[in-house]
């Protein structure tokens, strides 16, 4: 029996290039692809479609939108090993939605490519963060979509691995749950941004943040970070009552600046945030003080830019 195996870290998303939109294109996506944590699933042909495993209702749901987009009779079963935390700000939806397109193109031997099937499984409708480091992992950054034009998917203007000697720390406030679904719609919709802001946005991410990564200057890379999350918190501040998810992700945050981390941001729509250190020794020290601070309602850990996309396995049972 074949059994199709695939396996991806989550990412972390910095924020959008151009929320204002004035010039003709909407978004541009700035992230990177994370090392853990991770999905991993197995899927095979069954006489029945079922899942099991941790979050196996959405990796069901996203099967069955594959095998009825494709036409595929068959029956499959999925066994999700592990899963990344749902609405937390990693990238949980797009990371189950391609695992398990993946797993069932190489299972039915279907030639799609990731776009296509970001595409068929409703995914990059305003960044590609998620894709393409699903793809190849790395830093990314995507140059948004035309207006009007939402359903293509986004250029992708820079990628690059980041040194794995910069580690991230990462805390999640396990009792909180960030915007998805038709609540992320609408939050979206009731934007209003100066292209002031954007502008300045732009200027940081062209002028600091890209020449950071190609001098790998973690330090200048952190600053970078630090004040695109001040702009881009404050486009949101008025839908989640501040600048972070919450005044707990909040104070997180400014907790890990306080023990040596370079720089610090939340995650798309939270509850999760990051630190940035140039190396793991001060990052093991960040992660000490966090969980000392926090205790065990604080999930806390450390990783690195992933230095490749889903991996894929194929094997006989």
């Amino acid at each position: 029996m074949k059994v199709v195996r695939v396996e991806a870290g989550a990412r972390l998303h910095f924020g959008f290039l151009d929320l204002n939109g004035s010039l003709g294109r909407i978004f541009g996506g700035i992230g990177m692809g994370i090392d853990e944590p991770k999905i991993m699933l197995d899927v095979c042909k069954s006489e029945l479609l079922q899942a099991q495993g941790p979050d196996c209702e959405r990796a069901l749901g996203y099967a069955k939108r594959f095998l009825n987009h494709f036409g595929v009779q068959d029956g499959v079963a999925i066994n999700v090993i592990s899963a990344i935390p749902s609405h937390v700000g990693l990238g949980s939806g797009t990371r189950m939605a391609l695992t398990v397109g993946k797993a069932l193109s190489v299972l039915f031997d279907i030639d799609v490519s990731i776009k296509e099937l970001a595409t068929v499984m409703g995914r990059s409708r305003r960044s590609s963060v998620g894709t393409v480091t699903f793809e190849k992992g790395g830093f990314v950054l995507d140059g948004g979509h035309k207006k009007g034009q939402e359903r293509d998917f986004p250029p992708l203007l820079f990628h690059d691995l980041l040194s794995t000697d910069w580690t991230f720390v990462v805390a999640v406030p396990m009792s909180l749950k960030g915007a998805s679904g038709p609540e992320e719609e609408e939050k979206f919709k009731a934007l209003s941004i100066h292209e002031e802001l954007s502008s300045k946005v732009c200027r940081l991410t062209l002028m600091k943040l890209l020449p950071s990564i190609v001098e790998r200057d973690a330090a200048v890379f952190g600053e970078a970070i630090s004040e695109i999350q001040d702009l881009v918190g404050s486009c949101f501040s008025g839908l989640q009552g501040g600048k972070f998810h919450s005044p707990l992700s909040e104070e997180i945050a400014y907790f890990m600046r306080s023990a040596g981390a370079l720089g610090i941001g939340q995650s798309s729509w939270g509850p999760a945030v990051y630190g940035i250190t140039a190396d793991r020794d001060r990052a093991r020290a960040v992660c000490g003080s966090l969980k000392d601070k926090f205790g065990k309602e604080t999930k806390v850990f450390m990783t690195s830019c992933a230095q490749g996309g889903a991996s894929v396995c194929v094997r006989e049972d």
